[in-house]
C-alpha cells in the first residue's frame, strides 16, 4: 500500500465497530435472492480484509465456533489488540495477522465469505484490484465476497466540503475539526454545504481522519465497480442487504415510472443511486463460474427466518404477526400459522416483496431471546470484554452499541454474578440520571442477556 496509508494505520486505529451490513446471516440472503445456494456460515471459512481491531469478526466468531475466521490489516497494532480481545474473551476459532493483502497467502483452503467493508475506497487502484483478483482466487465455488464502497454520485456534494477543509489546513488553521468549525462559521445556514458539515463534525476527528479526509477517498460509480468486478472474474448478486436493492424511500410509483423507462438492470440501479444521492453500497459478488441460477424462484423465501422492518400498509397483517413474536426471528412456518385462511402464495410474494423494500429483515437462521431482563444478568464474554473497555457492545442483530462513559461500570458488572437489585443499587450510585429499569430492558431488547 501507499506509504501515507500504511503510516495512517500505524498511527491511527479506526474506531471499534460491528458492521450490519457485512454479516453473512444477511448477506446469505441476498446471495440466495440473487440465485447462488451458498454454504451456510455455522460451518465456514470467513475472512474479513481490513478486520482493525476485530470488533466485526469476533462476535461473528463467538456466533459461529464451528466456523474459521481470519483477519488481516495493514494496522499492527490493532491486529495485537484483536488478538488480545479475542483471547480473554475465549474465543479461539479466530486469527488475526497484519499483512499487506498483496503479501498474504492464505492456507487451509478457499473461503465461502470474504469481507471488505470501508477498504475499496480508500486504496490505490492497484490494490483496487488486488483486492478483487484475491477474492477470484480465493473464494470457494459458491462463496461470496461483501465488499462495501462509497458512491460517486452521493459524495459529489461532500468532495467540495473537503477541498475548502484542506485550504484552511494548509492556511494553518489547525487539525479538520478546528477547520471545520471554521468553515460552519462563515457558511450562510441556508447553504447546502451546511448539512455536509454537520454530519462530517457528528462522525468525530477518528473517523473523519480514515474516511473523508483520508489519504485516498475515492467513490466510484456502480457501473464502474460492476465493471472491475467482472473483469477480474467476478460477478454482482446485488446489494448485501436485499432490502436496499429498492431503498424504502422510494415511492411505488417512481419505481413503476423508472421501471417502464430503464429496462437494463445496472441502468435501472444506476437511476436508483442518483434519484437517492446514494453514498454508499454494500454489494455481494460471487465468482463468475458459480453455479447462479438463472431464475430465482419465490419459493426461497420459506427457508429464511424473519423479522418486521419498516412500516408499509402493504405488509401490515405480516408485519403484526412479526412484531407479535419480536424480538425473535421466526420461521416460515409460525408466519403462516399466524395468518390463518390465508393463501400460501400470495404470502409468499408478499414476503419477497417485502424483503426487497425493507418492510420484511430476512436472515438465513433463526434469532431467538427472551426480552426481559434475567435475574443475573450477563453479557456474553466479548462485550463484557468491550464494557471493561469501555467500547461499542455487539448486539444480537450484529448492530454496535455505545454507551455514555457513566454507565460502562454497571455494563462490566454483567457478569452474572449480581442480582437485577445489586446492579439498581450500582446504578443509583454510579449513574443517579440513568433510568434503570426501561434501560435494562433497552439492553434485553437488543438480545444482550442470551
Amino acid at each position: 500500500m501507499p506509504d501515507a496509508i500504511h503510516d495512517l494505520y500505524q498511527r491511527l486505529v479506526y474506531p471499534p465497530m460491528s458492521h450490519p451490513l457485512s454479516d453473512p446471516a444477511v448477506s446469505s440472503v441476498a446471495a440466495t435472492l440473487g440465485g447462488l445456494e451458498v454454504p451456510h456460515p455455522r460451518r465456514a471459512r470467513i475472512l474479513e480484509i481490513g478486520c482493525s481491531s476485530g470488533h466485526n469478526l469476533i462476535p461473528l466468531a463467538q456466533r459461529w465456533p464451528e466456523s474459521r475466521f481470519t483477519g488481516i490489516d495493514l494496522a499492527e497494532q490493532a491486529i495485537r489488540d484483536a488478538g488480545l480481545r479475542a483471547a480473554a474473551a475465549g474465543i479461539g476459532n479466530v486469527d488475526f495477522h497484519a499483512v499487506d493483502l498483496r503479501d498474504f497467502e492464505p492456507a487451509g483452503g478457499p473461503f465461502d465469505f470474504i469481507i471488505a467493508h470501508g477498504f475499496f475506497s480508500w486504496v490505490s487502484d492497484e490494490a483496487k484490484v488486488a483486492l478483487l483478483d484475491f477474492c477470484r482466487k480465493h473464494l470457494s465455488p459458491s462463496g461470496i465476497s461483501t465488499i462495501s464502497f462509497n458512491l460517486e454520485c452521493g459524495w459529489k456534494p461532500r468532495l467540495p466540503v473537503i477541498a475548502k477543509v484542506r485550504a484552511i489546513q494548509q492556511a494553518g488553521a489547525g487539525d479538520v475539526v478546528s477547520s471545520l468549525g471554521i468553515l460552519r462559521s462563515v457558511t450562510d445556514s441556508r447553504d447546502p454545504e451546511m448539512e455536509v458539515i454537520d454530519d462530517m463534525l457528528a462522525k468525530g476527528a477518528a473517523i473523519l481522519a480514515c474516511d473523508d479526509f483520508a489519504p485516498v477517498n475515492d467513490p466510484w460509480p456502480l457501473h464502474r465497480f460492476v465493471q472491475a468486478a467482472s473483469s477480474a472474474g467476478l460477478r454482482w448478486l446485488g446489494e448485501s442487504d436485499p432490502g436496499e436493492n429498492l431503498p424504502a424511500a422510494l415511492s411505488e410509483e417512481f419505481l413503476i415510472e423508472l421501471r417502464n423507462q430503464v429496462r437494463d438492470p445496472l441502468a435501472f440501479q444506476l437511476a436508483v443511486d442518483e434519484a437517492l444521492g446514494r453514498k454508499f453500497r454494500s454489494g455481494v459478488l460471487c465468482r463468475d463460474d458459480a453455479p447462479v441460477a438463472g431464475r430465482v424462484s419465490l419459493e426461497k423465501v420459506i427457508g429464511f427466518f424473519y423479522r418486521a422492518g419498516k412500516e408499509n400498509p402493504a405488509v401490515d397483517e405480516i408485519a403484526r404477526v412479526l412484531r407479535a413474536s419480536a424480538p425473535a426471528c421466526v420461521p416460515w412456518s409460525e408466519l403462516m400459522a399466524g395468518l390463518p385462511g390465508h393463501d400460501a402464495k400470495s404470502v409468499t410474494r408478499q414476503v419477497f416483496d417485502g424483503i426487497t423494500r425493507g418492510w420484511i429483515r430476512p436472515r438465513i437462521e433463526p434469532v431467538g431471546f427472551v426480552a426481559e431482563p434475567p435475574e443475573f444478568p450477563r453479557l456474553d464474554s466479548f462485550n463484557l470484554r468491550c464494557a471493561g473497555e469501555s467500547l461499542p457492545l455487539v448486539d444480537v442483530w450484529h448492530q454496535p452499541c455505545a454507551f455514555p462513559a457513566a454507565h460502562y461500570q454497571i455494563l462490566a458488572a454483567m457478569d452474572g454474578g449480581r442480582r437485577l437489585a445489586g446492579l439498581a443499587a450500582l446504578s443509583r450510585s454510579s449513574c443517579p440520571d440513568l433510568d434503570f429499569g426501561p434501560w435494562l430492558r433497552h439492553l434485553a431488547g437488543r438480545g444482550f442477556f442470551r
